[in-house]
């Protein structure tokens, strides 16, 4: 008898990738990136696609499609762009919001260590997703923190691919403070409140602290009072005791031009989320 292998249809990249042309091409959709690799552990070829369109009330759409030899493993988009990310990234840039170039974090890279091929999704509002690339299918890592991953950086310097949530903040706030919650891979997902990330905020937390004292005389008030918010946000973050955290900051001198902003600042520190230590 032949063996059952006999029978089944031999492993071809091609043939995967005309499916997804037969599917693509009635969308109106156009191919804007390709990237090929090929799987660990001889897991053969894989080829991610990114596609962008326009929908009929004229806004841009996106769609993902990703084949191994095993089948097409990833599609979203374009018309489920209300529940998922799908437009592709070919490339990441730390701390760079909505922008990307060749370098710094590749899609079709190992991305957090775990041994398997990653790529980068964008939804609405610049909401970034992490994919993993299997050879017979894939799955969105889960991210665990309270902001909305838009940016990416290294915080803990491993090479390694961290995710970064800027809290939003008005055009015309005078004061404009940079609160940030990053997530680091730890343990299969992406944790805000993971060893490297609370150890992040820590540094930001200390930095002012060895600030010379002529430096801190000099600041002018904005600078001061931006200076004080973010230290306190990243105290919080940290898992640093609230209520001293909080009554340095009542100790501030505060102009009354920038008061309001400063108190709404405070509000926003002291509903913060604290970390676990």
């Amino acid at each position: 008898m032949p063996p059952i292998t006999a029978f089944a249809a031999a492993p071809d990249i091609e043939a995967q990738l005309s499916t997804i042309d037969a599917e693509i091409r009635p969308l109106d959709l156009q191919k804007t990136s390709e990237m090929r690799a090929k799987l660990p552990r001889g897991g053969g070829p894989v080829v991610v696609r990114g596609y962008e369109g326009v929908d009929i009330l004229g806004r841009k759409t996106f769609a993902v499609r990703a084949a191994t030899v095993h089948g097409v493993v990833l599609a979203v988009g374009p018309r489920d762009a209300s529940e998922h990310a799908t437009e592709l990234v070919p490339a990441l840039v730390p701390g760079a919001s909505g922008g990307y170039e060749d370098g710094a974090f590749r899609a079709l890279t190992d991305l957090n260590g775990d041994g398997t091929l990653d790529v980068v999704l964008r939804g609405s509002g610049g909401a970034l997703e992490v994919h993993q690339i299997l050879p017979t299918g894939s799955a969105q890592y889960e991210v665990e923190m309270s902001l909305v991953p838009t940016e990416v950086a290294d915080v803990d310097e491993d090479g390694h691919l961290d995710l970064v949530g800027r809290l939003a903040v008005s055009a015309d706030d005078p004061i404009r403070p940079a609160f940030l919650s990053v997530a680091t891979f730890e343990a299969g997902r992406y944790r805000a409140r993971s060893k490297a990330a609370i150890a992040f905020h820590a540094r930001r937390a200390d930095a002012p602290l060895r600030t010379p004292k002529d430096e801190v005389a000099s600041m002018d008030d904005v600078t001061r009072g931006r200076r004080a918010l973010e230290q306190a946000w990243h105290a919080i973050h940290a898992g640093l005791d609230r209520a001293a955290t909080l009554e340095a900051l009542q100790k501030e001198p505060v102009p009354a031009s920038l008061r309001a902003s400063f108190d709404a600042h405070v509000a926003r520190i002291r509903s913060a989320p604290a970390a676990q230590r």
